[in-house]
């Protein structure tokens, strides 16, 4: 029986929701993470048993110290983590303010630096670290500015992580979806037309003819936290129905 316990964070809701599901499916053990009590106690009592949730903020690095001391004094060394939690706001470049900036920065670049840095010593050997970026990296979207350097800046230590961490046994890799339905284009000052019209625009632009759903992402997550990826490193698997063709 697969018994590999994996950390998600962010798991509450859209992706990190469906990898945590179709995780615990394969008989992966699975923590997640969320910002508020309600939202974690909802995505566990649905997720079920063998998944464990914190409360964490990503954006905290003395939350992310205590996330580990919690998870490593429960389940000592883990197999792999995805570096999921993230935030978007729309807004465009003149209209960014600093306070817009530092949040997405700190959650979707720092955060997710910090969480790498403090999980490395209760990693396993082997083990694997998935980092969630965006096609933002290599397309060009307006309003999207601050969120396209966050993204950018967290797929470009990868190599360095790669090489740095390779007597341990750690890889790391890279999973880049496309325009999601998810709960973060509800978040992002988006109104509901905006995001109507975006998602439709997808869905008809794409070679599926529908757009992705974070259950279309998640067996990929899987196969990049698993042993059938241990050969990889510094993949970029881009899952976004062909739109970027």
């Amino acid at each position: 029986m697969n018994k590999q316990i994996i950390v998600i964070t962010g798991g509450t809701t859209g992706i990190g929701f469906a990898c945590a599901e179709y995780l615990l499916n394969l008989d992966y053990r699975v923590i997640i993470t969320g910002r508020t009590k309600e939202n974690l106690d909802s995505a566990i009592s649905k997720l079920g048993q063998n998944c464990f949730g914190f409360l964490s903020n990503t954006s905290s690095l003395s939350d992310i110290d205590e996330l580990v001391i919690k998870v490593k004094n429960q389940f000592g060394n883990i197999d792999g983590l995805f570096v999921n939690a993230g935030v978007f706001r729309a807004s465009n470049f003149e209209g960014t303010s600093e306070e817009l900036f530092d949040e997405t920065m700190n959650i979707n670049f720092k955060g997710a630096f910090f969480t790498v840095q403090k999980f490395i010593p209760i990693l396993n050997n082997p083990s694997s670290i998935v980092l969630n970026t965006s096609i933002v990296v290599f397309k060009s979207f307006a309003d999207t500015s601050v969120y396209t350097a966050s993204k950018a800046a967290l797929e470009s230590i990868a190599k360095v992580l790669n090489i740095e961490l390779a007597d341990r046994g750690i890889r790391v890799n890279i999973v880049s979806p496309g325009v999601t339905e998810s709960p973060i284009q509800k978040k992002s000052g988006m109104t509901d037309e905006a995001i109507n019209n975006l998602l439709e625009y997808f869905s008809s632009t794409s070679p599926i003819g529908r757009i992705i759903q974070p259950t279309d992402i998640a067996p990929i997550v899987e196969f990049l936290l698993s042993n059938k990826s241990r050969v990889l490193r510094n993949e970029k698997i881009i899952v976004d129905g062909g739109t970027t063709l």
